[in-house]
């Protein structure tokens, strides 16, 4: 006898508790809550403007940017302490450059050792006050903290939050503080933050890479950020860099933006640029699936026709929607009766690395390199091999001479390959 039978009695049909066993199954399922799935706001697209707005090539930029980029971030003040006061650089005063736009104020990392005391901190809090008073949607503080110190950190946004009478202060963040209790607390008395997962890790030598974004480690401060519970943003990289070395192998310089130092000559340099494509693989992924509390991301720095350290807007573009730019390098020889020029061409929508050798096969009786590149010859070959010395990317839809060649006669057959 079963438990039914004993409950019911003897008598009972036995495929009855088997049909009441069905009723029951289908009741609970019938009273489950459906679940929905809330689709994620689509991130945000922002750049940073790090030059000075007024230069005839930013304003051209600026004005591209209108309905490509929803919002831009300009470089306004920075700040350097000097032995016992702060020397500022305004860029930006009595009028915002863009309506709607934000401020960035930069604190150099000689403040590192700083308390924040009352005295020191006046001139940060007078920047911020008179930045503040333009109307900007927010007043990104851009400090390199050390991580040991956040808590004093905490002290100086509460007086520049006071200071800017509320316009919402902002702080970057670097990917090492996310794991640190005090920085939770920093984040949750802010209105969000921004996590900059580009950084450079410098080489021990010249022949070291230059790193400028891991993936891994950008996937993971992101991942980190979100489970803080306060919205953040990602600064990403679109920038390349030099570094120069003495002759003894010492970083003594990096440059990153605009010209480099005049009088100064290494004796070394390395070169890095962001790879579009490990940026474009992440913004994807972001987009497909985006990380709980992340809104938005800002591109390190907005394309300037001058800054050739920095990706084109066709890069940009591309990037900032998840696709992948194409590369298409080409080499061409541009014939004027024997001698032509020889040319290298991007087609594609990325910046490419100039080829390291270019060769050159057939009846060549003369030929010379230019620029970067030095000629070598050997056996029925004529090689053009690029030196180093200079920046060595070529932009989309550029050409780049890399030397001439005279043929036998005006009908020589003449190969061109690229390594």
């Amino acid at each position: 006898m079963n438990r039914f039978q004993s409950m019911l009695g003897k008598n009972i049909n036995p495929a009855v508790p088997a049909l009441l066993a069905v009723l029951m199954c289908l009741l609970a399922a019938s009273c489950k809550r459906e679940v929905t799935t809330v689709p994620a706001n689509p991130l945000t697209t922002e750049a940073y403007v790090w030059q000075a707005p007024g230069r005839p090539e930013v304003q051209e930029a600026v004005g591209r940017a209108e309905g490509a980029i929803g919002r831009l971030q300009f470089r306004a003040a920075e700040l350097r302490w000097r032995e016992n006061r702060f020397e500022v650089e305004e860029v930006i005063r009595q009028r915002l450059p863009v309506p709607g736009c934000g401020l960035v104020v930069r604190v150099g990392q000689s403040a590192a050792a700083l308390d924040w005391s009352a005295a020191q901190c006046e001139d940060l809090e007078e920047v911020v006050a008179s930045l503040a008073a333009l109307g900007p949607s927010e007043i990104q503080l851009d400090y390199d903290c050390p991580q040991r110190r956040l808590g004093v950190y905490r002290r100086l946004l509460a007086r520049v939050r006071k200071a800017a009478e509320g316009v919402p202060v902002v702080p970057t963040a670097l990917p090492s503080w996310l794991a640190e209790k005090e920085f939770a607390e920093l984040a949750r008395e802010s209105p969000g933050y921004v996590v900059q997962v580009h950084s450079l890790t410098l080489p021990r030598t010249p022949d070291d890479p230059v790193v400028l974004l891991d993936p891994d480690l950008a996937r993971g401060a992101v991942a980190k950020a979100a489970a803080i519970g306060v919205p953040f943003r990602v600064a990403m990289p679109t920038y390349g860099c030099e570094v120069w070395f003495d002759r003894n192998g010492k970083v003594i310089d990096v440059i990153s933006e605009d010209l480099p130092p005049e009088g100064v000559t290494p004796a070394k340099r390395s070169y890095a640029y962001v790879d579009p494509a490990i940026g474009a693989k992440l913004v994807a992924e972001w987009m497909q699936s985006p990380p709980v509390n992340l809104t938005g991301i800002i591109w390190y720095r907005l394309p300037i026709s001058t800054d050739r350290r920095n990706w084109p807007w066709q890069t940009l573009e591309k990037v900032s929607r998840g696709e992948v730019p194409t590369a298409d390098v080409r080499v061409e020889r541009k014939v004027n009766g024997r001698a032509g020029d020889v040319t290298i061409l991007n087609q594609g929508s990325a910046p490419v690395r100039l080829p390291e050798r270019v060769i050159a096969r057939g009846a060549i009786v003369a030929a010379d390199a230019v620029g970067g590149y030095r000629l070598e010859k050997g056996g029925r070959e004529t090689v053009f091999r690029f030196g180093g010395a200079e920046w060595s990317w070529i932009e989309p839809g550029e050409r780049v001479i890399v030397g001439w060649i005279t043929s036998r006669d005006k009908d020589a057959s003449i190969t061109l390959e690229i390594e």
